[in-house]
């Protein structure tokens, strides 16, 4: 990427390290979650020294996952988990994705889809790290408070795998140079005006008032 002309800054370094960290966070949880879940993955436990040391990785991934899920919503929050005016139109075109459309309103940094996947990773995230809490000393609470939580921990690990698969097809081979964002930091002019518009109008415009 040395060479940037035509392109713009998408993402810091900040925005990078952070959104990789959650997401290596909970891939590992999940990793040795299943370890831990299912006796036909024990050839996790086996590689990675027995159950004892799978349960301790999986706690601090999970305590991993919690810390960089609060700098994510801090982070992005202004971007991302606010809905402004062309969103609910973006939504309810589902984006151009399922059929061809025209005139999409145009999109800040993130667009709708994108904060719709935020929100999820805001609400199933913060319901997996209480359920976890409460699953690491499971006897010190009523049965029926720790059969909700490994019910809600489960459904919140398939519901946020799921969406993470969605968010991995559609930052690679669905929406060529995207992925490039959250590698590098930058994008193509092309890509930032058919993406996000609005957000490299008001980026073009901040570069412009600087040089004034």
């Amino acid at each position: 990427m040395a060479n940037r002309e035509g392109m713009v800054r998408k993402t810091d370094a900040t925005e990078r390290m952070t959104h990789w960290i959650l997401a290596g966070s909970f891939l590992f949880a999940l990793f040795t979650g299943l370890g831990m879940m299912f006796h036909h993955w024990s050839i996790i436990p086996t590689i990675l020294g027995g159950y004892y040391a799978v349960k301790w990785m999986h706690i601090f991934s999970g305590v991993v996952f919690g810390i960089s899920l609060i700098a994510v919503i801090i982070m992005w929050w202004e971007d991302a988990g606010k809905f402004v005016e062309g969103d609910g139109k973006w939504i309810l075109r589902a984006g151009g994705y399922l059929w061809d459309v025209k005139d999409m309103p145009p999109s800040g940094k993130f667009n709708a889809g994108q904060k719709i996947f935020f929100w999820f990773v805001v609400v199933f995230g913060i319901l997996l790290v209480i359920t976890g809490l409460i699953m690491i000393n499971v006897l010190a609470f009523p049965v029926v408070v720790a059969r909700w939580a490994y019910m809600l921990h489960a459904m919140s690990v398939f519901v946020l795998a799921s969406f993470l698969m969605v968010h991995i097809y559609l930052g690679t081979i669905g929406n060529p140079g995207t992925l490039q964002a959250m590698l590098y930091g930058w994008v193509t002019r092309e890509w930032a005006q058919f993406h996000c518009p609005r957000w490299l109008e008001e980026h073009d415009n901040k570069a412009q008032a600087k040089q004034e």
